[in-house]
């Protein structure tokens, strides 16, 4: 979903020739809530630790992981996870991307007039999770914003509403705008569970 504006500048300025961007050791990372663009909102506590991600060699645009990924969580807080990142460090080091877990994603487009939302044959369903993004030259109705969770509602073939609560009322924006909406699958874990991501399950991408 996003790439942080870390990663943004320092491939920028790879990519142009004004800097150096050193490839770093991709560590992965679990969240309870959006990342957003610092790596907020990561799993703490028990046996919970960033676990090294390697990546086989991108093709059309995407690359995916090439082992199974584990992470104990011995002693975490029971929740859900649902949102994985990157960082190039075990602790602390700089956030470089973020997804959240299901992934699939979809574009809109939203008229203030009737606070609706229309995706053709988008497949989301009542009481779905999603979090919003921008396309380049795109921008997201005022009142809706990127890095916040959203329930859907009021599910149509082609169209539906957002609220901020699970069956809530349909949020009011007030201009029209257009974007990509993430489905967010949460996965409910206990503490002492161990987290899996299969072989091939997590993918980067550039569009």
């Amino acid at each position: 979903m996003h790439w942080s504006n870390f990663l943004e500048d320092e491939i920028l300025d790879h990519v142009l020739g004004t800097g150096t961007f050193t490839s770093p050791t991709a560590w992965g990372s679990l969240h309870d809530d959006p990342p957003a663009e610092t790596g907020a909102n990561e799993l703490t506590g028990g046996s919970y630790a960033r676990q090294t991600i390697v990546f086989g060699a991108a093709a059309s645009g995407t690359a995916s992981n090439t082992a199974e990924e584990n992470w104990d969580l011995t002693g975490v807080t029971a929740g859900d996870v649902l949102f994985v990142g990157l960082f190039d460090a075990s602790t602390a080091g700089n956030f470089l991307w973020g997804m959240p877990l299901g992934g699939d994603a979809d574009t809109f487009t939203a008229l203030a007039s009737s606070d609706v939302l229309t995706s053709y044959g988008h497949g989301r369903a009542d009481n779905d999770r999603v979090v919003l993004g921008t396309a380049p030259g795109s921008a997201l109705p005022t009142g809706l914003s990127e890095d916040t969770m959203y329930w859907i509602v009021t599910v149509m073939t082609d169209t539906f509403q957002l609220s901020l609560t699970m069956g809530g009322g349909a949020i009011n924006f007030s201009t029209d705008g257009e974007g990509i909406m993430f489905l967010v699958d949460a996965k409910a874990f206990n503490a002492g569970d161990t987290f899996r991501i299969a072989i091939g399950d997590l993918d980067v991408s550039i569009d």
